[in-house]
């Protein structure tokens, strides 16, 4: 009989977005595969209460700092006494501490990059991602690319699976009524959202402005953002001083996306920086909504400019709002825009497609143990 391979993901973020999601969603494909996942996070964090809804096995660790010996040693101690056979790293923290830890204790480290931001130059990123980490994973081709151009590193350490999105539950809503009754949106609004963590980086504000300016143009615009964070109370009050207290609806922290998805008319995610290929445009694509995204990070790579959604240079309000037009104005090209974005997300953004690649990383890996 085939041994069950046990994987350790390590988590240090207290907070909750789309990298904690895809950790999640991991865990439960390679539990349903027969694999044996766990997680190690910050005690109290969001993504150990989620993984405990799911039946994830979770463990506290401190996770202090890069350098927390404690944390370290505790760590190496769990990776013998458990027989873990791969430790998936996520954040800058966690990453340090499971990567020491996976070399003390003789057990192969994968290390996932999900942010499109560059990466330091030093002898300390070049320990980290090619000295401690067997393989790395990046969310996006173009942080790959950046990684080997400005980094040097060796390209065949490093392997590109963008987030994939289950596309079982992402797919055109048949009624978007009882969503739309719910926030008191009648059918002849023309609703605008946003699906993302509240950060600074992520565009609403962005978002806001443009809307702003369409007012004139688009008389029953609403705007619906979706999702929870730090920023909330900077974009209620911003909404407060651009006076659309009456368009802009703040759903807060949702489960059902697919469904709020198929409320809105056009989906854009402007973020301004850090983005990597984002799990939110393949949802909306695959919820077939029209989508427009910046082409920050990797975000140009989702969307075939013209065909399948608009790509608007960040930090660029009036040409966002020039694209959400678009979609307004030319209802039909929308249409036929979104069923191709739909057709090209079954393609090549889907979630099993995801699992394939993430397991043929750790497979490579554990082959040659």
């Amino acid at each position: 009989m085939k041994p069950i391979v046990k994987i350790l993901h390590t988590e240090w973020s207290r907070g909750w977005g789309g990298q904690e999601i895809r950790i999640i969603a991991e865990c439960r494909a390679f539990i349903d595969k027969g694999y044996r996942m766990e997680i190690a996070c910050k005690s109290g964090s969001r993504i150990m209460k989620a993984a405990k809804e799911h039946g994830i096995t979770v463990h506290p660790f401190p996770f202090l700092s890069p350098l927390d010996v404690r944390t370290v040693l505790l760590l190496a101690r769990f990776l013998k006494k458990h027989h873990v056979d791969l430790v998936h790293t996520h954040s800058s923290v966690d990453s340090w501490n499971a990567s020491l830890a996976g070399r003390l204790a003789g057990v192969p480290v994968v290390r996932s990059r999900h942010l499109s931001a560059p990466i330091s130059k030093s002898v300390f990123s070049r320990l980290l991602y090619m000295g401690l980490a067997d393989r790395v994973i990046t969310s996006g081709q173009v942080i790959k690319d950046r990684m080997i151009r400005k980094n040097r590193f060796n390209p065949a350490r490093i392997v590109s699976v963008p987030a994939g999105v289950d596309e079982r539950r992402f797919r055109p809503v048949s009624d978007a009524e009882p969503v739309r009754r719910e926030f008191g949106l009648s059918p002849d609004d023309f609703v605008l959202g946003i699906v993302a963590i509240l950060r600074s980086w992520k565009g609403h504000e962005i978002l806001l402005e443009a809307s702003k300016q369409l007012l004139g143009r688009i008389p029953n615009l609403k705007v619906m953002i979706v999702g929870d964070g730090p920023y909330r109370e900077t974009l209620v009050n911003r909404t407060r001083d651009l006076g659309l207290e009456s368009r802009v609806i703040f759903t807060g922290f949702r489960k059902d996306v697919p469904e709020l998805l198929g409320a809105m008319n056009v989906f854009a995610l402007p973020s301004t920086q850090n983005e990597a290929t984002s799990q939110v445009i393949p949802q909306a694509m695959l919820a077939g909504v029209p989508a427009i995204a910046s082409s920050a990070g990797g975000l140009a790579e989702v969307i075939d400019q013209g065909r399948t959604g608009f790509l608007v240079p960040p930090n660029d309000p009036k040409s966002l709002a020039e694209a959400v037009y678009s979609v307004f104005s030319r209802p039909e090209e929308a249409a036929g825009m979104a069923k191709a974005a739909r057709e090209a997300a079954l393609e090549k953004w889907t979630f099993s497609g995801m699992i394939g690649k993430t397991e043929a990383v750790y497979q490579s890996i554990l082959d040659h143990r």
